[in-house]
């Protein structure tokens, strides 16, 4: 079978777009960066040709890198989108042509940091160290050498995330000198933006698949669901440079804070409510969780009980991204594992959830009953977790391991927890830990009580819900 390539486009019938010159480089080849930004990217009139950084890690299980599967491509891939948009069922292929140049060594690093047409610069503010360390290599590079700074999109859930980034590059080249971060400040533009939507790279035996379907071998099939959304918090020069917004899912707004405020209180709080109690039921899928009527009761009255009462912003404006937030998790045509989807469940909690469990315990002298069920369905998933032998943290249900994504440092910490743990003692050690949440939350009313009941429950049952 013939591997997807520039040279087979036509015979294919696959309508080319391929952008003239690398003008954009990209730190990372994370699935929110590939499936989401670069797809949006590539359905722009803008003419942005990007140039993919890696760190060359091989992909678990397989012997090549992201960037080496893709420059065996010419730098395409295929997106499938699944899904339903306005009541209507979505099931399309998008080959993405955006990816121009992939760089994995010093020597290309370097290459790419002298092109003059650079102009933009994509990265996750949350993503690998090493990213972050070659995004800061070629700055520096650019810097000595007389260049142009650059447009720094910074993907992030906090409107902080792009200030954070700026500020911690000059620590990972610390070879540029003590003018590197004044060159940053008054070179650079550091932007705030938020990526939305569902996108993973498919797993091996839906792959083999798809390229049956297809007639043609592609390494990097991602699959993705209908939303897909980026919006960037950038003035009027920049969107005159980069008219980004000609693609319907992409946003520049003044300020990019409500949109990442009501991304963390409403998807991130149904996907906490929803991950650890549905995995411990029994579901594999955010769908199959959906089609479960007591659970699906259970996350709405989360949504519509306790998360948008404490909203400020008027009821109205909210409940409609809520109902989006159900069709996409609901979403039956995507098969969305729930601990690949949840990546980072602490971290949603602790942005999300947790203010708002704050808020109410203060007025209501005791927590929200299903967000604390959910918090200690977290506990007993995450005190079950082990490094296993590839390096990947691994949960158990039963015989099945699946890996589970989340700060390493924090998982060292449920390490030397274990879910068959008296529960006074499994809520005390979880909830006292301020290494995980930045606090002791025994202190919220009523928590520890609330928590170690249900971890008793569920230890008896492990199908039990609280019941409405």
């Amino acid at each position: 079978m013939q591997r997807l390539n520039r040279g087979m486009m036509e015979r294919y019938e696959i309508p080319a777009h391929i952008p003239g010159a690398v003008n954009a480089v990209q730190f990372g080849m994370g699935e929110r960066l590939l499936g989401v930004v670069d797809r949006l990217i590539d359905a722009s009139a803008a003419g942005i040709g990007i140039a993919c950084v890696s760190a060359g890690e091989p992909l678990p299980g397989e012997g090549k890198s992201p960037a080496a599967l893709l420059r065996e491509q010419d730098g395409m891939f295929t997106v499938f989108e699944r899904g339903y948009r306005d009541d209507a069922p979505v099931n399309r292929e998008i080959v993405v042509q955006s990816i121009l140049r992939l760089a994995e060594t010093d020597e290309e690093l370097d290459a790419l940091a002298a092109e003059p047409g650079l102009g933009l610069a994509l990265i996750d503010g949350e993503g690998e160290e090493a990213s972050l360390r070659q995004a800061a290599r070629l700055l520096a590079a650019r810097m000595e050498a007389g260049l142009g700074g650059l447009d720094v999109i910074c993907l992030g859930d906090t409107p902080d995330a792009a200030e954070k980034l700026r500020d911690a590059l000059p620590a990972l080249a610390p070879e540029a000198g003590e003018t590197f971060p004044a060159w940053l400040s008054c070179a650079c533009a550091f932007l705030p933006a938020l990526a939305e939507g569902f996108a993973f790279r498919a797993e091996a035996r839906e792959a083999a698949k798809l390229c049956t379907d297809m007639n043609y071998a592609d390494g990097m099939i991602h699959l993705a669901e209908p939303c897909a959304r980026l919006t960037v918090q950038a003035g009027e020069n920049f969107r005159r440079r980069w008219p980004l917004d000609d693609v319907p899912g992409v946003t520049f707004v003044e300020d990019v804070a409500p949109a990442m405020a009501r991304k963390r209180r409403y998807f991130d709080g149904a996907l906490f409510a929803l991950a650890a109690p549905g995995w411990l039921l029994g579901c594999d899928t955010l769908a199959e969780c959906m089609k479960r009527e007591t659970l699906r009761a259970f996350v709405g009255h989360a949504c519509y009980d306790e998360l948008l009462p404490a909203d400020p912003a008027a009821r109205g404006e909210a409940a409609p991204y809520v109902i989006e937030v159900f069709e996409r998790l609901e979403n039956p045509l995507n098969d969305c594992r729930i601990l690949r989807a949840a990546d980072h469940l602490l971290r949603r909690f602790a942005r999300g959830p947790l203010p708002l469990m704050r808020t109410w315990a203060e007025e209501n002298f005791e927590p929200p009953r299903r967000l604390s069920f959910a918090l200690a369905a977290t506990i007993m998933l995450y005190a079950g977790a082990r490094p296993g032998e590839s390096g990947r943290w691994e949960v158990a249900r039963g015989k099945e391991l699946q890996p589970l994504r989340d700060d390493p440092e924090a998982l060292s910490v449920f390490a030397t927890l274990a879910h068959d743990m008296p529960p006074e003692s499994l809520a005390y050690a979880a909830l006292a830990d301020r290494e995980l949440w930045g606090a002791d939350l025994r202190q919220i009313d009523g928590l520890e009580a609330r928590v170690a009941l249900d971890i008793a429950n569920m230890q008896r049952d492990p199908r039990y819900l609280p019941e409405e």
